[in-house]
């Protein structure tokens, strides 16, 4: 009997880490199929592995972690965004739009890294189909996959454009040797809508504290995901209609009365939450605090060392807040230590606007410190607090920002929907003399949207949807003596070099590169 490998054991995978280029043989040798899997536990664990692995934080690895994850790469290549580390001049390309092909720690990585999945994904869908069980709980394994697919597929174009998806049968030929082109622009956006809208008619709408499968795929995130194409792809109406379900109460949604409140442990899972990274001491641990507090940082009880001092949050954003803003809970732009003088006396400093120091990572040289998350007692360097994905907050916002330029003019709904998040944060509510137009409505909701969602993977969305982000990073550019050579196809990032050239003409790159 035929045998083949399963995801325990070795997966198929792909020419040069993606399901573009020639597919690589599969063993033969491993796991019977007749064996496993064959049971309700089986498909589980199967789907499991399949449909999460990659959408985790866990020190270095999974799409979502701290040092060479999604949201980290789309946040620091942003107008707000910094790494204060040279690093071979990788971080400041990435923080001035200056990447190349060739920058493949934090620019290529996302589709060299995690593309494959989505082929991990449709093999563990053709699997499982044999297996006898409950017909309904199969039916929501599959939308789970589905779902991840869809998932993946939104966050590979997001960043790279029209995609490469490997079709059941080519993947079930391990033998031929087939390179395959990407996708038009409208093939890949049929691909996501449709793999999100099949997942959603099968998933649960959302799951609260306690539930035994909290974490796993929700209709609320399938309606999020699709929500945020629309909205990239400019079909109001449809981001509308999205908006709106996800305001549905069958999913149970609303925001957190405390801004400040949604990034603590003792708050995790809360209402706000559409989809989060659960975090666990050991399992699924993430590397911000020493990420982003300098080496001098200590907080007794608390934080007793310090860390790298790498990211950081430009000092011209910050200055962009207002007063008394709740969402600067978590940024500390002044800190003190103590250090030895030259008599090796203990001496105070004041780390500050006025005395930011000159070190680097190690001080406010570069920008203010973006914890985000409530420092709190940590082993190691480990935060365990369950990282934010995608939440309510986002959802309102958008569908705010959608309403008016549907009808570009400034609606009382929308004006309500933004006072939702902005009135959240302590900040006075606007009313409809605040605006002149429909243009600086939209300009003063999206710096809103920009103080609600610091490093949670949306002003980079946000700006080249209103087609301001090349200006944006002029301006950044400028105002750090950087050279500025980003063009308009920097909206998109380049695919890893390696991967043009094995893909011998038939993979093209991005314009531009």
């Amino acid at each position: 009997m035929k045998r083949i490998n399963i995801y325990a054991a070795t997966l198929l995978m792909l020419l040069v880490g993606m399901q573009s280029c020639e597919l690589q043989s599969e063993q033969f040798s491993d796991v019977d199929p007749a064996i496993y899997p064959t049971t309700a536990n089986d498909v589980r664990d199967l789907v499991t592995s399949a449909a999460y692995s990659s959408f985790r934080n866990h020190e270095y690895s999974g799409i979502f972690n701290a040092a060479t994850g999604y949201f980290l790469d789309v946040d620091i290549a942003t107008d707000y965004g910094y790494c204060s580390w040279d690093d071979g001049g990788t971080w400041s390309r990435l923080a001035f739009a200056q990447w190349t092909p060739n920058d493949t720690r934090n620019v290529t990585n996302i589709w060299r890294d995690y593309l494959n999945q989505i082929s991990k994904m449709t093999l563990t869908i053709d699997r499982i189909q044999p297996v006898e069980m409950d017909e309904a709980r199969k039916a929501q394994y599959v939308a789970e996959l589905r779902c991840g697919r869809g998932f993946m597929a939104f966050i590979q174009w997001d960043m790279y454009g029209p995609l490469v998806i490997s079709s059941l049968e080519n993947l079930k030929d391990p033998i031929a040797r087939v390179i395959l082109p990407r996708l038009s622009e409208e093939e890949t956006r049929d691909y996501i809508v449709t793999e999100l809208t099949e997942a959603a008619k099968d998933l649960p709408y959302s799951y609260k504290k306690g539930d035994a499968d909290y974490g796993r795929f929700t209709k609320g995130l399938c309606h999020t995901v699709l929500m945020k194409l629309y909205m990239q792809t400019k079909q109001w109406d449809k981001a509308i209609a999205e908006g709106r379900e996800l305001m549905k109460p069958e999913y149970g949604y609303d925001l957190v009365p405390s801004y400040a409140d949604l990034f603590t442990r003792a708050n995790e899972k809360n209402v706000e939450t559409i989809f989060s990274i659960d975090g666990k001491e050991g399992t699924t641990n993430s590397l911000w605090y020493p990420h982003a507090l300098p080496s001098d940082y200590v907080l007794e009880g608390v934080w007793p060392k310090g860390g790298w001092g790498g990211y950081k949050m430009t000092w011209e954003f910050f200055d962009t807040f207002e007063p008394n803003d709740e969402r600067t809970t978590y940024i500390i732009s002044e800190y003190k230590y103590t250090t030895k003088n030259a008599l090796k006396q203990d001496t105070l400093v004041v780390r500050n606007r006025e005395n930011k120091g000159t070190d680097g990572g190690n001080c406010l040289q570069h920008g203010v410190i973006p914890l985000k998350y409530k420092l709190e007692p940590v082993n190691g360097d480990a935060c365990d607090i369950d990282l934010m994905v995608y939440r309510y907050a986002d959802v309102l916002t958008l569908l705010s920002e959608a309403i008016v330029r549907q009808g570009n003019a400034v609606t009382d709904e929308a004006i309500r929907l933004l006072n939702e998040v902005r009135t959240r944060a302590k900040l006075p509510g606007y009313t409809a003399a605040d605006f002149s137009d429909a243009r600086d409505f939209l300009d003063k909701l999206l710096m809103e949207r920009a103080h609600e969602l610091w490093y949670e993977g949306c002003r980079r969305q946000d700006l080249i949807r209103d087609g301001s982000y090349i200006e944006a990073m002029r301006k950044k550019c400028t105002a750090y003596g950087q050279p500025f050579i980003a063009t308009e196809n920097y909206v998109r990032f380049p695919i890893q070099e390696s991967i043009i050239i094995a893909g011998q003409g038939v993979i093209e790159q991005n314009l531009g590169y």
